[in-house]
């Protein structure tokens, strides 16, 4: 940019003329036009206009800079002497950049509840034969308790057999979760996975992991980018695999579509731009969706430490020798994620590193090598890579993962050992043909037996509520085996469905019927009823077996009825009887509910009693007679749609917000007050009394104070008024009489009517 100082520039003519800038009206402006038709701007109504660089000559003139848009590299223009405006043409470069987000919109305003609360989950269990005679009785529950931003879990289980009694703890622990940085400490029992090539343990130590799922809208994979420029103003449409999913209105100038996603496997972005002119201009970008990969920039990881857990869910106490589990794993690149794993106790280790890769449209591949070290200096090595792609009629999977005989992996109590396990599969299907698979793995062992599968599977909507499948599958280990399914599956109404079915294992024949409604989110009955015939060579059987289940306020109860008739033994008949539920408490307020299988609240609606609470648009339940109810299915972290019903509250009530969006903390408890307040009118006609006349006030503003705030209201005529929402009691209020204030106390009785009239109420203190 040259900066000179014209003394043409100075003599230059000034005008106001009005700028149309590729095709956009932008308004009038003053300019100045010189004796060779050139045209000097304003430098701030440039950018004004839209311009994003400035690459032009400047000139001052009386202190202010101009731009000559004949110095701007990519810019023309041409001046309509009729109208006055100043037609300016500029390369889309020059223009702003419009960026369009396609990732979901997080709600404005969001609940972030840390409350101090517990909880306890149970469930009863009883099984029984045809004479009532016990067969098992088993408890099992689940404690909670969080403080701030601490979790201790403990769960556990009784059985009770005609034979023994046992109580078994399971997992207990301490969570920490750092929300901000998507970080989870955890102390105690659980378990740890370092991939593919290690085996999954069970400890008793300290675990510290990123978890993306802490943030369930934070995206973790890479997703499309795509740029493109529009000459003038133009309409955007964006199809995803031929579906419409934007339509926008843009500038002149660069645009930018970030962050598109779909399902896994090659998509194509296609952009259309229509201008003005009728133009139109279509821009596919092909790209390859995935979840495997990393974005660039992020780290995840998880390292484990402590004792090996053994004999678990059978003993409460039984821990080894030290074990450690670890993976970490960083994107280079948005097509590049590349890491490194280990895992090791007391026998052995291993350790090693993995990559995954996108190349182009042709899928994606992961890759691992590792090596590892036993006892007596004996060494192994183990190797990964499988490859993956799919689009939207076709997928395809290879797959090789292949152990050395001394290989050596973390608490690993099993006898069997892995030489290799390899497989393929592939699959074709759409809208009108169905979908067709074939698969076929093969697993060879050291030690143990053999296995070799192949399947074939078919399945097709025959209508929009009836399906089919046919799966015919081989078998090879000890001896081969021949498997073929056939199933019709129908959904007549919604959370209603029934199935028919046919399976040959063998040399046995199954035939099956069924018929089920889902269970309810909130309160109601789920049912499912099976009907079965088995024929064997051994003889036919028959076995039917309902099942309901009631999801109440307080617990969810169940009963099952098991028989099987006929066969090679004799007739055998259960019955299993179940109840579970939770006991919560939060914000002072304890309650029973049904099992809380994440986090849950606490429903608060001014004691006002049936009133309709509902989570995500489904009822959960109604308000007791101290105006709560406990909602026990909260999703921890996602910002979940509580509401209340409006028509539930009584017209002489008001409620100011009927829908929050609430993100607990994981496992929590959590107050969700909704604020309302009773609507009362308070009436009359006031007075003021000065020696012994006594006067309307009118049209005069009275304030008057209630608690630590201030009501003002004015008067009408004969000195009437009129507030709301006055609690009851002597409240103090002045009369604003210019240059006489009156004081007075204001007295409003405790009464249920919604309009109070005090009739005459007069200020005697007047002069």
């Amino acid at each position: 940019m040259l900066l000179l100082l014209s003394s043409s520039a100075r003599c230059a003519e000034t005008a106001i003329v009005g700028i149309v800038l590729n095709e956009e009206n932008k308004g009038e402006f003053f300019v100045k036009i010189t004796g060779s038709g050139d045209f000097l701007v304003l430098r701030d109504d440039l950018l004004a206009i839209g311009f994003r660089e400035l690459d032009g000559d400047v000139t001052l003139v009386d202190g202010e800079p101009y731009v000559s848009l004949r110095s701007i590299g990519g810019v023309t223009f041409v001046l309509d002497e009729k109208t006055l405006v100043l037609r300016v043409t500029a390369l889309p470069a020059l223009l702003p950049r419009r960026t369009i987000d396609f990732t979901s919109q997080r709600q404005p305003k969001v609940y972030y509840p840390r409350d101090n609360a517990g909880f306890l989950n149970y469930g009863i269990h009883y099984a029984a034969g045809p004479s009532f005679e016990l067969q098992s009785f088993d408890v099992t529950n689940t404690a909670g308790a969080r403080a701030g931003d601490f979790l201790f879990l403990s769960d556990s289980t009784f059985r009770k057999t005609p034979g023994e009694g046992r109580f078994t703890r399971l997992l207990s622990s301490l969570t920490y979760d750092r929300r901000q940085d998507l970080q989870r400490i955890v102390g105690g029992d659980f378990f740890a996975s370092s991939g593919d090539l290690g085996n999954g343990v069970n400890l008793g130590g300290i675990s510290v992991s990123k978890v993306f799922r802490i943030d369930p809208y934070f995206i973790r994979n890479p997703l499309a980018d795509f740029s493109g420029l529009a000459a003038f103003p133009s309409e955007v449409e964006v199809y995803l695999d031929g579906n419409r999913i934007r339509t926008e209105k843009i500038s002149p100038g660069e645009f930018q579509l970030r962050n598109l996603s779909s399902y896994d496997g090659a998509g194509v972005v296609t952009v259309v731009i229509k201008d003005p002119f009728g133009k139109e201009q279509r821009i596919a970008y092909p790209y390859y969706f995935t979840e495997t990969l990393l974005r660039k920039g992020l780290h995840e990881y998880s390292y484990n430490a402590g004792v090996l857990r053994r004999e678990f869910g059978s003993r409460s106490n039984e821990y080894g020798g030290p074990a450690f589990s670890v993976f970490h794993r960083y994107g280079f690149d948005d097509s590049l994620t590349l890491g490194f794993r280990g895992e090791g106790d007391r026998d052995g280790m291993n350790a090693g590193i993995t990559t995954t890769f996108r190349s182009g449209m042709p899928g994606v591949t992961n890759a691992s090598l590792a090596g590892s070290l036993a006892k007596g200096a004996r060494s192994g090595a183990a190797a990964l890579v499988n490859h993956a792609y799919q689009d939207r009629s076709f997928s395809a999977r290879v797959s090789l993962r292949a152990f050395s005989r001394e290989y050596a992996t973390a608490g690993s109590e099993t006898t069997e050992r892995t030489w290799y396990e390899t497989g393929a599969g592939a699959g074709y299907g759409n809208r009108e043909f169905g979908f067709l698979s074939f698969s076929a793995d093969v697993t060879k062992k050291y030690v143990g037996a053999n296995r070799r599968t192949a399947s074939l599977s078919y399945s097709r909507n025959v209508t929009p509520s009836t399906s089919v499948l046919l799966t015919c599958r081989n078998v090879r280990e000890t001896e081969s085996a021949n498997e073929v399914f056939l199933g019709l599956t129908w959904y007549p109404w919604p959370d209603y469905s029934g199935s028919a079915s046919y399976q040959r294992n063998g040399g046995t024949d199954t035939e099956r019927i069924q018929a089920q409604k889902n269970q309810p989110v909130g309160e109601g009955v789920g049912f499912r009823g099976t009907f079965e015939r088995r024929d064997a060579a051994t003889g036919s059987s028959t076995l039917a077996n309902p099942f309901v289940q009631y999801n109440g306020k307080h617990g969810i109860y169940s009963a099952e009825y098991l028989g099987e008739y006929g066969g090679a033994g004799n007739d055998v008949e259960t019955l299993r009887l179940s109840a579970s539920g939770g006991v919560a408490y939060v914000g002072g307020t304890a309650g029973f509910s049904r099992p809380i299988q994440d986090s849950f609240g606490l429903v608060t609606v001014g004691g006002l009693e049936g009133v309709r609470v509902y989570r995500n648009n489904q009822e959960i339940g109604r308000t007791d007679g101290k105006g709560k109810v406990f909602v026990p299915n909260l999703g921890s972290y996602y910002e979940n749609q509580v509401s209340v019903g409006d028509r539930d509250i009584p017209i002489d009530y008001s409620i100011p917000e009927v829908t929050k969006y609430v993100s607990p903390p994981l496992r929590s408890g959590s107050v969700i007050p909704f604020e309302v307040r009773k609507f009362q009118a308070v009436t009359g006609t006031l007075h003021v009394q000065s020696g012994d006349k006594v006067a309307p006030a009118e049209y005069y503003e009275v304030k008057i104070r209630v608690g630590d705030r201030e009501i003002a209201f004015p008067t009408g005529k004969g000195g009437e008024f009129y507030m709301e929402n006055v609690p009851p009691g002597m409240h103090v209020a002045v009369v604003e009489i210019p240059g006489n204030p009156c004081s007075f106390g204001l007295t409003v009785p405790e009464t249920d009517e919604m309009i109070v009239d005090l009739g005459k109420v007069i200020c005697e203190n007047g002069r």
